[in-house]
């Protein structure tokens, strides 16, 4: 019966605990509004400063798994590489250690009390008598940290000094990782209990706790704290179910990283132990109070500290290597190949409508790109003289122009639904834009497969000169110029919008000009030559209009992106309106 209620108030001890870490967690990251966000997603320099802004999120919400999971979400998104993704990872882990510190900082050494109710207090009403929104979020974190406090003292009023028991002293010395498979059931247990609660800074307070009762000694400590790495990578991957194949490949490093962390840990372990001893002054061995409360705390702490550290420094040197081994795993599907599968946008991957919002621009742009590459198979069609490869681009073309009707389908339906949440006027905006941009991406697509099909009769026919492919090769290019220069404002938020779309504008009528010059120029040719033929005129007339058709809706998605399309619109409206005054 003891040793139920035993178990009971730990486990009540350390519900409070998690649920003092969500409240904080929460608070803060309200109180931070988008600025937590916009560090994580502003991680796209390189390896370091993706590390740094990891290093800087944990800390601050004291959470390396919701850290991990905001990483889930931005590169479903596409707003991070994977690369970029894994050195926010890498962060999040040396991040996390702060917990450790602040714990073995006040937790041991004062009486909890003193402050633990009196933040509770204070964070509690807070939130009911204060106007300002910042202060009811602060007010929320508050109350989170002293309900933390809160639960680390229950924890350590459940468990059992260990000189009270000899059969527990007798019980506990099995469990000494003084061999390497006694090393890793340790090691298993700190993960198995991580797993469980779903907190590796909760399975660090209950390992401080006992550290500090003298309940396991100073090795075992180090060696849970081993498995605590393991086992928290178990929510990235929970987040990362249902969510796109880019996103379970950073849940997948993040498992990696602290899996071959904790393998040279393992190897190294006792010379790991060393060296944090000479960091640290002062001894792990005794039973003594200044032991247990100061020493063990800090050295299990700094042993934290510098395996995430070491581990970190070692993974951002190979990191390419690192990211080259997870493709290896998890390599790209066939679908993603092909692009006829939505990439970014998937249910369940974040609730945050934004990201959804952001993750449709990068499909958008991913249509774009299908569009780009539909140009530049009429292009090999245009420039080939093999028959075979110019069959192959002919049929690459048709193969692509489908995928592009299937993913405008799918982005569409995916925008249609989410238009039924709570968006902002701003985001219904953008929604409506994006279905502008699929629906001129998909015409410009079918004039492209169109270009290839009109392409197969003048070759069949033999209607055309060399001249009259080089000048179709000349517009070609022309129109894939612009079409990539276009694709650029889709993703592109700090363009000076007016001069892009004078370049626009002067694009346009160039590709006008070349498409009439172009079909006179074949015409008068043809006719000197006295070799005019209704067929191919008509045939290189078409192409030529296919060409200059793909530039008008070029110049209607810049009009899109750039807001003047709208602008336009709406002064056509108020004219309108006007007028009828």
């Amino acid at each position: 019966m003891e040793g139920i209620l035993l178990f009971f108030n730990l486990l009540g001890g350390l519900g409070v605990f998690l649920l003092g870490i969500k409240m904080m967690s929460d608070g803060l990251q309200k109180a931070a509004g988008n600025r937590l966000r916009k560090i994580i997603s502003g991680a796209t320099g390189n390896r370091f400063t993706a590390t740094f802004s990891g290093i800087l999120v944990t800390s601050i919400i004291q959470s390396s798994s919701a850290t991990t999971v905001m990483v889930v979400g931005f590169v479903s998104a596409g707003l991070l590489t994977l690369t970029q993704s894994l050195g926010v990872i890498f962060g999040a882990n040396i991040g996390t250690t702060t917990t450790a510190w602040i714990i073995s900082l006040l937790g041991f050494k004062v009486d909890i009390a003193l402050f633990a109710m009196p933040m509770i207090g204070l964070g509690f009403f807070s939130q009911f008598v204060s106007k300002w929104p910042i202060v009811r979020r602060i007010g929320e974190a508050m109350l989170g940290f002293g309900l933390l406090f809160l639960g680390l003292s229950l924890i350590k009023s459940a468990i059992p000094d260990v000189q009270s028991s000899s059969a527990t002293i007798e019980w506990i010395t099995k469990f000494r990782p003084d061999t390497l498979w006694s090393l890793l059931a340790v090691v298993g247990v700190g993960t198995g209990l991580t797993v469980i609660f779903q907190s590796s800074s909760a399975v660090m307070a209950v390992t401080l706790t006992c550290a500090a009762k003298g309940l396991i000694d100073y090795p075992t400590a180090c060696a849970l704290v081993l498995g605590e790495n393991i086992g928290t990578t178990i929510t990235a991957n929970i987040a990362a179910i249902g969510a796109p194949r880019a996103a379970k490949r950073a849940a997948l490093g993040h498992m990696m990283f602290n899996i071959l962390g904790v393998i040279w840990a393992i190897a190294l372990f006792h010379p790991l132990l060393s060296l944090v001893d000479w960091i640290v002054p002062g001894t792990t061995e005794g039973t003594g109070s200044e032991v247990l409360l100061v020493s063990i705390p800090y050295h299990l702490s700094a042993f934290h500290t510098t395996f995430n550290i070491i581990n970190t420094c070692v993974m951002l040197v190979f990191i390419k290597q690192f990211e080259k081994l997870i493709m290896m795993i998890m390599p790209l599907k066939r679908s993603e190949e092909e692009q006829t599968d939505l990439v970014y946008l998937k249910a369940g991957v974040t609730a945050t409508p934004e990201l959804f919002i952001e993750a449709a621009r990068r499909e958008v742009d991913r249509m774009a790109g299908l569009v780009e590459s539909i140009i530049s198979k009429d292009l090999h069609a245009i420039k080939t003289d093999s028959p075979k490869l110019f069959e192959r681009s002919v049929e690459d073309v048709h193969a692509k122009e489908k995928a592009s009707d299937v993913l405008e389908y799918k982005i569409n339906d995916f925008l249609k639904n989410l238009t039924h949440d709570q968006l902002s006027r701003d985001m219904i905006t953008d929604v409506m834009a994006m279905f502008d941009l699929t629906n001129y991406l998909e015409k410009m697509a079918d004039h492209g497969d169109k270009i290839a099909i009109l392409l197969n009769k003048a070759r069949s026919i033999n209607a055309f000169e060399q001249q009259d492919y080089d000048k179709l090769e000349t517009i070609g290019l022309r129109v894939k110029k612009i079409l990539k220069d276009t694709r650029a404002t889709i993703l592109n938020y700090d363009m000076d919008k007016e001069r892009v779309m004078q370049l626009a504008l002067e694009r346009e009528r160039e590709l006008n000009e070349m498409r009439h010059s172009f079909r006179d120029d074949k015409t008068s040719r043809d006719f000197t030559q006295q070799q005019l033929s209704p067929v191919a005129i008509t045939l290189y007339t078409d192409i030529l209009t296919s060409f200059e058709k793909i530039g008008d809706y070029a110049l209607n998605i810049v009009e899109t992106t750039t807001g003047v399309r709208d602008k336009m619109l709406k002064e056509g409206r108020n004219a309108s309106v006007g007028g009828k005054k």
